[in-house]
């Protein structure tokens, strides 16, 4: 008999009909039927209460993490405020990320494009420092990526975005 695999999704959100929140329907589909848990940590799940761990600041439309959005793209030049703000929601978003690993005991995480697609930066430095000092077996699944979407092109995230995609 095989041994339940608790997983965990990573994404800004898992609700609705968008394109991360489908392709999860697909992986929880395959992974319950082959008789694993599948947990959920994001800013909005529709999943049961009971397997979802909610941040308001992993959600993209969170205010501070949209303003930081506003902040980082179709600019040149970073503020110190920006940077003081992502570092701040990105502590708070990888204590919780820690949490939500402990809680449901998550031994496989799955990042759906939170690593790719800077919707919000600071969940994305949040994976990638939590996976650095806490290395657990992942997935990242991504299938847009930041450099196919015009907006992303000009700002002063240069150093993010490679820090979150594992680009040098």
């Amino acid at each position: 008999m095989k041994q339940q695999v608790h997983i965990g999704f990573v994404g800004t959100r898992f609700a609705g009909t968008d394109g991360v929140s489908l392709e999860t329907r697909k992986w929880v589909r395959v992974l319950e039927a082959q008789g694993h848990e599948c947990l959920f940590f994001a800013g909005e799940s529709d999943w049961p209460g009971e397997r979802s761990y909610l941040v308001e600041e992993a959600d993209f439309r969170n205010p501070a993490v949209s303003s930081i959005h506003r902040n980082l793209f179709g600019v040149q030049a970073r503020s110190s405020s920006a940077s003081a703000a992502v570092y701040r929601i990105k502590t708070h978003l990888k204590s919780r990320l820690a949490d939500f690993v402990g809680k449901f005991g998550i031994d496989l995480l799955i990042v759906e494009n939170a690593l790719s697609l800077p919707m919000n930066v600071p969940l994305g430095l949040a994976i990638t420092e939590h996976l650095a000092e806490y290395p657990i077996p992942t997935i990242a699944h991504h299938h847009d990526f930041f450099w196919e979407r015009r907006r992303y092109l000009r700002s002063a995230a240069s150093d993010y975005l490679r820090t979150r995609a594992g680009y040098t």
